[in-house]
C-alpha cells in the first residue's frame, strides 16, 4: 500500500512540475484594456517576462504588487500587465518566467495570451 502511494505521489509531482503553457484568448477593443495578472516570487530570482508578436496592436504596461506583510520574506507577488488594444489585429503575448541569467535554461513556466484587437 505504502509503495503504490508512493509511486501515486512522485507521478503527481512530476505531472504537476511539467512545463504546460496556457493558452488563453481575448478581444477587445481599439482603446479598450483588459489586466492579466500572473503570480510569482520575485525574491527568488524568478520574474516574468513578455514579448509580443505585433507589438503595434497592443500596448502593455506592467505592475508587480508584493503580498508582503509585515516584512516577511519570500511571499509571492502578483505580476499585473495591462494590455490595451492600440490598433485592429491579432497579437500573441508570450510570457515565460525564469531568472535573467539563466539563459541556457528552459523557463520554469510559460503562458501565451492571444488579444484580437478589433
Amino acid at each position: 500500500m505504502k509503495k503504490n502511494l508512493s509511486i501515486a505521489l512522485i507521478i503527481i509531482t512530476t505531472w504537476s512540475c511539467q512545463q504546460k503553457p496556457k493558452l488563453m484568448g481575448t478581444t477587445i477593443k481599439v482603446g479598450e484594456s483588459i489586466t492579466h495578472e500572473l503570480e510569482g516570487n520575485p525574491s527568488t530570482g524568478y520574474t516574468w517576462q513578455y514579448k509580443a508578436e505585433n507589438p503595434e496592436i497592443v500596448k502593455i504596461t506592467e505592475e508587480i504588487v508584493s503580498e508582503n506583510k509585515d516584512g516577511m520574506v519570500g511571499t509571492p507577488s502578483k505580476f499585473k500587465y495591462k494590455i490595451e488594444g492600440a490598433s485592429a489585429g491579432t497579437a500573441q503575448i508570450i510570457f515565460t518566467y525564469r531568472r535573467s541569467w539563466e539563459t541556457d535554461v528552459p523557463p520554469a513556466q510559460s503562458d501565451t495570451l492571444t488579444v484580437n484587437v478589433e
